[in-house]
């Protein structure tokens, strides 16, 4: 292959597939960029270590580090400071930044309120992340590595963009929002339920043209007949592929933002999302095509498409919209609310 519910339910399949979303946005986000000259940390931010007070000085999350096992303590400032820099490039405006500092918290504690199952239950912790795979979160160590020269000024940024919105936390009726973010939409954000099957109020559809802009909106791999059948094999059973490969795909179903909702291959209805899932597709915004000797599939966008669009927040901000209403146009209906 060649590279380019019930709420409760819904709850936890969002809480496990939020790591493999961390995965998705991992590549484009970059993490790692310095900061340009126009974006220079503030003077009097906060140093490695120090905190800035506020109300969500004192949180404290438990994070299992999925790589060693190991349960991290992590205050909820170092969090949001770690969680930009695993899934934003700095080269980002400060508000997209601070939209994302928000998001990542309202996640965290959303996770620490559900009820825990498998690893990370065992292990007494909130959620999970992946530092050294820079999946969700980046400790100080890992910062050092990927940032080298430029960790004391980059740190310094994010910690002064972070203490300007500690206190503040993105809510659904009284509790924190499930915030999910992706890296690049097809040019609209969809439904929670399209992707994981139960509705969310305010992970609904959501205008992101800038998006078709980005660098990569567009990708394109091939498959030979025989990766094709494999892949979706080892996913999806009693698919027919007895005909000849170009019958083999029937109608894409898609829904109104143009993510497909079921394909039909080979005698069976398969959901867009699990498609994406079993031939490794950016999106579900796809579309398939047999040349006479490989299949080749065009996506557009990156990530689920649910919640903010991590470009789409940057092209707000760079047009002057604040960390606020970036956050009200990604989540409608979801209060920011600021801590005492």
């Amino acid at each position: 292959m060649k590279r380019t519910l019930l709420p409760a339910l819904l709850f936890a399949v969002l809480t496990a597939l939020v790591p493999l979303a961390a995965a998705l946005l991992a590549a484009p986000a970059g993490a790692g960029a310095a900061p340009t000259a126009s974006s220079a940390a503030p003077a009097a931010a906060a140093g490695p270590g120090e905190g800035a007070g506020g109300a969500a000085s004192g949180e404290v999350f438990r994070v299992l580090d999925e790589s060693t096992g190991e349960v991290l303590d992590v205050p909820a400032r170092e969090w949001m400071i770690g969680a930009v820099a695993a899934e934003m490039p700095l080269s980002y405006e400060d508000e997209a930044l601070a939209a994302q500092a928000v998001a990542a918290r309202s996640y965290a504690l959303a996770c620490r309120a559900r009820e825990k199952s498998g690893a990370v239950a065992d292990a007494g912790a909130d959620f999970s992340a992946d530092p050294q795979r820079r999946l969700g979160f980046l400790t100080q160590e890992v910062m050092r590595l990927v940032w080298g020269a430029d960790f004391e000024a980059n740190y310094a940024r994010l910690a002064g963009i972070v203490d300007g919105v500690l206190g503040e936390t993105l809510t659904w009726q009284g509790q924190p929002a499930l915030a999910c973010y992706h890296a690049l939409s097809n040019g609209w954000t969809q439904s929670a339920a399209d992707v994981w099957g139960g509705e969310v109020a305010y992970l609904v559809p959501a205008e992101s043209s800038a998006d078709v802009a980005a660098e990569g909106f567009e990708q394109t791999v091939t498959l030979t007949a025989q990766e094709m059948r494999e892949q979706l094999s080892a996913h999806f059973a009693g698919i027919d592929f007895s005909a000849e490969p170009q019958d083999w795909f029937g109608l894409l179903e898609r829904n109104a933002e143009g993510y497909v909702t079921s394909a039909h291959i080979g005698g069976v209805a398969c959901r867009g999302q699990d498609v994406r899932t079993a031939l490794s597709l950016r999106s579900a915004d796809f579309s398939v095509t047999w040349t006479g000797e490989e299949f080749s599939v065009t996506t557009r966008g990156w990530g689920h498409g649910v919640g903010m669009s991590q470009y789409g927040a940057n092209a707000m901000a760079s047009a002057g919209a604040d960390h606020a209403q970036i956050l009200a146009h990604y989540y409608p209906g979801a209060q920011l609310e600021t801590a005492l």
